[in-house]
């Protein structure tokens, strides 16, 4: 029974991430990994040698949380030979089409919103939480379980969406100013785009980037990086040690 309910709330957890990317499960495919090498270039993994690689030692677990088909975790277990690099999706159409992984990594369907994964306390030294943040409809099970997770010294990433102006999203949305144009006022493709694109705001503007470090900061993480990039943001944090 428990296995049959966890099934179905999984399922469900599917289902609301399908809606939030358009509801077209082989264009949100698409979309995500055919961005990865773009989204992971000289500049990503600059800064991962500087800010994440140095919490790495031989036999610690490396964790993407929201790990699509496997890109990420793939390069993680290429790159550490002496790691295991564990990877956590929850939409069935990432899951189903996932990579053939290196021998030291594996890719787990689970729904991370209670934050419980079969993860040993203190064994994890890095987690990377890339574009997952803002479809939880709270993080602070998540967090709370990352830090349950992290060994002493052990550090966080989130890359994600935060909250914005409604007026830089809509011109963002429409550069030519055409949503204010009357002559579309009677238009039904019109109006759909406008509820879409709305509902789309609401989604990707859950949390601005103080709203994070507020919640990660209360559960005892140490801000070590905060880089604002437009409608983006990278943080980093780390699980004191002692």
């Amino acid at each position: 029974m428990e296995q049959m309910e966890q099934n179905g709330h999984l399922h469900a957890r599917g289902q609301q991430i399908l809606r939030h990317h358009g509801g077209d499960a082989e264009h949100a495919r698409k979309m995500i990994t055919q961005s990865y090498e773009r989204r992971h270039d000289v500049d990503f993994w600059e800064f991962w040698n500087a800010q994440m690689a140095p919490a790495i030692s031989a036999g610690d677990l490396l964790l993407d949380l929201g790990a699509g088909i496997g890109q990420f975790v793939n390069d993680l277990a290429l790159r550490y030979p002496d790691n295991k690099a564990i990877g956590v999706e929850a939409a069935n159409y990432m899951y189903a089409a996932k990579l053939t992984l290196p021998e030291n990594a594996t890719l787990l369907q689970a729904d991370l919103t209670d934050g419980i994964l079969p993860i040993e306390e203190g064994s994890v030294a890095v987690i990377m939480a890339n574009m997952l943040i803002h479809e939880l409809p709270q993080p602070v099970s998540l967090f709370r379980g990352i830090y349950h997770w992290l060994k002493p010294g052990g550090r966080f990433c989130i890359i994600d969406l935060v909250r914005q102006p409604l007026e830089s999203y809509l011109n963002h949305k429409f550069p030519e100013g055409e949503i204010w144009q009357a002559e579309n006022a009677n238009n039904k493709n019109d109006k759909e785009k406008l509820e879409e694109v709305f509902e789309h705001f609401l989604e990707h503007n859950r949390y601005h980037a103080t709203d994070l470090i507020f919640m990660l900061a209360k559960i005892g993480f140490k801000i070590i990086e905060n880089t604002p990039n437009g409608r983006f943001v990278r943080l980093v944090v780390e699980k004191p040690a002692g």
